[in-house]
């Protein structure tokens, strides 16, 4: 939860800072573009530690194979289950995130 509250508030800074400088240039779909990357980059992340943990043959036990999965998941209780819950999120997140700079990106233009 620390992660996305932290993206969510570097993300507004950097919206607004690229607000202020562009004035009229200034499209909101642009600001979301590092937004939606970036969430591809985390579900990347989660998926490749819940298919990981899924697999018993990789690894000896259940373990965050990446340091940007460890940020989001934490330290407690892990299991496959946890694993697949977030990976299931974020790539929600990611589809939503998508269409809505999709259809920004088509309604502005």
């Amino acid at each position: 939860m620390f992660f996305v509250i932290i993206c969510i508030i570097v993300w507004v800074l950097y919206t607004f800072v690229m607000q202020r400088r562009l004035n009229e240039e200034f499209r909101l779909f642009n600001a979301l573009l590092p937004l939606v990357i970036l969430s591809l980059i985390v579900s990347l992340s989660l998926g490749v530690n819940y298919v990981a943990s899924a697999i018993p043959s990789i690894n000896d036990g259940i373990s965050i194979h990446t340091s940007l999965a460890h940020w989001i998941i934490g330290e407690d209780s892990w299991s496959i289950n946890l694993f697949k819950n977030y990976f299931d999120y974020s790539i929600w997140i990611s589809l939503i995130l998508l269409a809505l700079y999709s259809g920004l990106r088509i309604w502005k233009d």
